[in-house]
């Protein structure tokens, strides 16, 4: 089922999820998307995508299609 995470408060907890830790104190969405992204990659392919784009893969770009795995 795809997902969205359009803002810090969908990936804090999807974060919870799957055990990665909470932003540090003034770090950005965009590093923060970055670093969970690569957490949960070597488990899920499609999530990591999803979290990287903000949104589910039926809402993927053809650009963003292109980059997925």
């Amino acid at each position: 089922m795809p997902m969205n995470f359009p803002d810090m408060n969908s990936l804090k907890r999807v974060a919870k999820c799957h055990e990665f830790r909470q932003p540090h104190q003034n770090e950005t969405e965009a590093d923060y998307r970055s670093a969970l992204a690569d957490h949960v990659q070597p488990r899920d392919q499609v999530e990591s995508c999803e979290i990287r784009n903000k949104v589910g893969w039926d809402q993927f770009s053809p650009a963003q299609n292109r980059g997925s795995p």
